[in-house]
């Protein structure tokens, strides 16, 4: 009887032990597929778009209702600007598409204009009206809630998915003013966008509130959060705004970087002098001009966490506010 039940169990076990083999086959295998394969769009598909751009702003509690709706409006100028139009409808294929989503705690994320196909300035005009015209209720739930960017990145590719078209390039475009306390791991969420030929670039807003969890502002923080724990993928950079008042001339630079052709190293240096401040008033919104800087520095490299160990109480992207 013995024998028997154990012959039956290593039986149970080797089942098990296949069954997984063959599962773990089967995710790396979709692991290595490339869902949104950047620089292979079909030159002489007429439907393709030069870019795929997901637009995912932060709205959660540490946001006022001024700062968001200020936020949408920089969105909407931002994309009716002529500068980024003629970026964005100026490739070879003089397509575009685009979603705008709002987001916040881990179940807390909404698609207000799915991913849209536009060819003109009016139809971005059109984009700039509707993000505008979003209901904004003082009670809704949404805006109480921590700060889940793992969870947005999720929702983020989600809204990618429904794109009915191929891209040269596919951005993940997230803002927000502070760095992550709910919600899913963000290391996680990134490395599965990255796994899937996505880009993830960032707005960081510095702002000045609450406290430091260490020798770094909590301006410093936020940036860096971005900077080591969100961003990633082909000619990933991020563009620092001063607070909300530097919101959309920070957007029309972003959008007009992550749309023109250039190199990823082009784009990185641009990043570089924007964020240290080295861009006059002029060459700020014309990068033609700026791709004269001198080399980027490397950024001094420290070990980060980015919050996904929770219960390491000096982890400094972990935050309980």
């Amino acid at each position: 009887m013995y024998t028997n039940c154990t012959t039956r169990q290593l039986g149970t076990a080797l089942l098990a032990l296949i069954f997984t083999l063959l599962t773990s086959m089967s995710f790396a295998r979709d692991a290595g597929h490339l869902r949104y394969a950047s620089g292979q769009a079909d030159i002489n598909d007429p439907t393709r778009v030069d870019i795929a751009l997901v637009l995912a702003a932060d709205v959660s509690s540490s946001i006022s209702s001024s700062e968001r709706l200020f936020q949408r409006e920089a969105y909407a100028q931002a994309l009716r600007d002529p500068r980024v139009a003629a970026m964005a409808l100026g490739g070879g294929a003089g397509r575009v598409a685009i979603a705008y989503m709002e987001w916040s705690g881990k179940r807390y994320q909404r698609v207000h204009l799915p991913i849209r196909v536009m060819s003109t300035h009016a139809e971005m005009v059109q984009f700039a009206d509707d993000i505008m015209a979003i209901p904004d209720r003082a009670n809704d739930p949404m805006y109480l809630q921590p700060t889940a960017v793992g969870d947005a990145l999720l929702a983020a590719e989600t809204a990618m998915s429904a794109l009915p078209v191929t891209a040269r390039d596919y951005i993940i475009d997230i803002s927000g003013d502070g760095v992550i306390n709910d919600g899913s791991a963000i290391l996680q969420a990134r490395e599965r966008l990255l796994g899937m030929g996505l880009t993830v670039n960032g707005l960081p807003i510095e702002v000045s509130a609450g406290a430091p969890s260490f020798e770094e502002s909590p301006q410093q923080r936020v940036t860096r959060f971005y900077a080591d724990c969100v961003i990633g993928g082909p000619g990933a950079f991020h563009l620092v705004a001063r607070g909300f008042g530097d919101v959309r001339e920070t957007l029309i630079m972003k959008l007009m970087l992550e749309m023109a052709q250039l190199t990823p190293t082009e784009k990185s240096r641009i990043a570089t002098a924007w964020n240290a401040g080295d861009l006059g008033p002029v060459a700020r919104v014309i990068p033609a001009v700026v791709l004269q800087l001198q080399p980027q520095q490397q950024e001094r490299k420290r070990s980060v966490d980015c919050g996904d160990r929770q219960s390491n109480a000096q982890n400094p992207f972990r935050s309980n506010n």
